[in-house]
């Protein structure tokens, strides 16, 4: 589930609320929660899922065991229980408060839920635990400014998240993640923590985050050259306030698959030469590899800089 509204939380979205101005918004002056249930019962009678809860219609955060190979855990990072996040005109209040230790992206609820899912996965000895939702995990300092919306927005949480994979020694987590209209890829390690995390060679990382750009929507880079948004992407990858960022790509419209085995994860990413054409004329823009048990992107990351098709690497380490 993506959202129901742009840039949605719990009580509302950058269009609406529950005050009585966001109830005038709709012509039927119905409430964002109103519009949310109607939202929420349209998705459920229209897209093949089964609801989780009875007692909750709101749930759609569940987890699938594929034997002993892997657990997909599926969470709900938009709008269950979900405190406020950037709804556009309240931007620098959200940079306020993005690092309070109360503030959730998922509810008390879920987050419990995930830890403890985790866990399990751990405990009963699957290889591999991935964990599909929609926003960027790591830290991305864009040139000063922060996606708000995504886990920059709720810096607490992520670091939970962070404290509970390296406290319980969770190893092989991969983290799936799309939103941003770009192509993202990390380690996964607290942000800009140089004591612990090597960004060269990726010692102390815990996993691997991979972020999907759209299939046809624009991003940051669309209107520009190819060569002038890789030069864009190579600052980015380079700033040392990205130390986890790998590989970032911003021209392009595409998508990646990712193919698991016990031995390793392959991530490929393909880019559409021109997606306002209905065809398959896309190709293979970059590839990694993460081995079962390394907790990090595979050195040279990508096979090295020659292997890339588009985007930029990390210059440092990542030919050695």
């Amino acid at each position: 589930m993506y959202r129901v509204a742009d840039n949605a939380w719990k009580a509302g979205s950058a269009d609406s609320n529950d005050t009585a101005a966001g109830c005038s918004f709709s012509p039927s002056g119905a409430c964002f929660t109103d519009r949310k249930l109607a939202a929420v019962r349209a998705y459920h009678e229209w897209m093949p899922i089964r609801q989780v809860a009875a007692d909750d219609k709101f749930r759609i955060w569940r987890n699938f065991q594929v034997g002993k190979l892997m657990d997909l855990t599926m969470l709900d990072t938009r709008q269950y229980d979900r405190d406020i996040t950037d709804v556009y005109y309240n931007t620098e209040f959200v940079n306020t408060i993005s690092s309070e230790p109360n503030r959730s992206l998922m509810g008390a609820a879920q987050e419990s839920w995930f830890y403890d899912t985790l866990s399990e996965s751990k405990n009963r000895g699957a290889i591999w635990h991935v964990v599909g939702q929609q926003i960027v995990f790591t830290q991305l300092n864009e040139s000063g400014s922060f996606d708000l919306d995504a886990w920059d927005g709720y810096r607490a949480n992520r670091k939970r998240v962070l404290d509970h994979l390296y406290e319980n020694e969770i190893s092989n987590t991969v983290i799936l993640a799309g939103d941003s209209h770009a192509n993202w890829v990390s380690d996964l390690a607290h942000a800009n923590d140089s004591t612990t995390y090597n960004p060269d060679t990726g010692e102390g990382a815990i996993g691997v985050e991979f972020g999907g750009t759209a299939v046809t929507s624009e991003g940051w880079g669309t209107s520009m050259s190819p060569g002038a948004a890789d030069a864009i992407s190579q600052k980015l990858v380079d700033s040392n306030t990205n130390l986890n960022l790998q590989w970032s790509e911003g021209h392009y419209r595409g998508f990646f698959t990712i193919s698991v085995n016990s031995r390793h994860v392959n991530a490929t990413f393909y880019a559409m030469k021109n997606h306002t054409i209905p065809n398959a004329e896309n190709f293979v823009i970059a590839q990694f590899i993460v081995e079962a048990g390394a907790n990090k992107l595979s050195r040279p990351v990508a096979g090295g800089a020659s292997n890339i098709k588009g985007g930029a690497l990390k210059l440092n380490g990542v030919q050695n």
